[in-house]
């Protein structure tokens, strides 16, 4: 596999994304004005690139601006020629248009810096952050470095699996471990500082799930344990049949243990998490299964108080494996 970064001509993988609180709807590309604060005042910009569900009504920064929002207010410009200068040097031309680069070295910042930023701008800048490494990710191929706050990762392309809040990929210096990058929203970072604090929960319950090796206390970032198996979303349509033993003996798997986690959920509602199938690996043994939670990140929003498995097995998983292939996931 080459070490040398090499350019590929394709789309980001968050161009298209399903709604991280929903689940349900797919985000739309909107404009709308944005307000920032900036050394005490509050500075609205009219026209902001967002993300939007139109079934739930979330809304987010797309996290393509963000790096605009850094050059015009992180810096305290005395004169116009600085701002111009700055804008200059990010390469920005014409109406804030960015020049296309060739090769970027990825990496994401120090966290001391991160601190320091007011909290309009650190969110802006960890946008900004995730968006360049996964555009920069999605631009290379075979093996390509990158910089964790003074550490280096080398991560190996292609992505390895995707869901609403992140990317995962698997990196030479650890075999047994992979590396999920947040996708450029607040609520996905928020996502994953959160699936760090509550995997212990899960594990106390007796739910398998990946132990977190290290993580960005920001979430922009998660090294966590390598799971055997393969996500349900993607060995769905290969069990054959339903009469068929494999389909009969993975279908009981998940019965037994998406049952197991309703149940947990009732117990401890804020212990919800998404039972979507890309979000439960399926191990098979023999003649046997088990399962395994790879995200435990929250899902505030999900109803389980009238669950049925019959519908989620045949009318729900089907619903999300059309979604993830629309958006890219699979």
């Amino acid at each position: 596999m080459s070490t040398s970064p090499v350019r590929r001509p394709v789309d980001s993988t968050y161009s298209l994304d399903v709604c991280p609180r929903c689940e349900e709807g797919i985000l739309a590309h909107i404009q709308a004005p944005h307000d920032v604060e900036v050394a005490g005042s509050s500075i609205r910009i009219a026209k902001v690139q967002m993300e939007e569900c139109r079934r739930c009504g979330y809304r987010a920064l797309s996290g393509r601006e963000a790096r605009l929002f850094d050059v015009l207010f992180a810096p305290q410009y005395e004169r116009i020629g600085d701002l111009i200068a700055a804008l200059r040097s990010a390469r920005y031309v014409g109406m804030f248009l960015r020049e296309e680069e060739e090769d970027s070295v990825l990496g994401f910042g120090s966290r001391s810096y991160v601190k320091s930023l007011a909290g309009d701008l650190r969110e802006l800048y960890l946008d900004n952050e995730s968006s360049h490494i996964l555009q920069g990710l999605d631009r290379h191929e075979g093996s390509v470095p990158v910089d964790v706050a003074g550490r280096r990762y080398t991560i190996k392309l292609p992505k390895i699996g995707e869901g609403e809040n992140g990317v995962v990929y698997d990196f030479a210096e650890d075999p047994g471990a992979v590396f999920k990058v947040a996708k450029p929203r607040a609520y996905s970072r928020g996502h994953l500082v959160k699936e760090c604090e509550v995997t212990a929960f899960f594990a106390r319950h007796l739910i398998p799930v990946p132990a977190i090796v290290d993580y960005d206390a920001y979430g922009n970032w998660v090294v966590k344990e390598r799971l055997e198996g393969a996500s349900l979303a993607v060995i769905y349509d290969s069990l054959g049949p339903p009469h068929s033993e494999r389909h009969r003996t993975v279908r009981a798997a998940v019965r037994e243990f998406v049952l197991r986690l309703v149940e947990l959920f009732g117990r401890f509602p804020e212990s919800k998490t998404s039972v979507s199938p890309n979000n439960i690996f399926v191990l098979e043994e023999g003649s046997s299964a088990r399962c395994l939670l790879v995200d435990t990140g929250p899902a505030p929003t999900h109803d389980y108080s009238r669950f049925d498995f019959d519908e989620y097995w045949d009318v729900v998983i089907p619903q999300k494996i059309e979604r993830y292939r629309a958006v890219g996931y699979i």
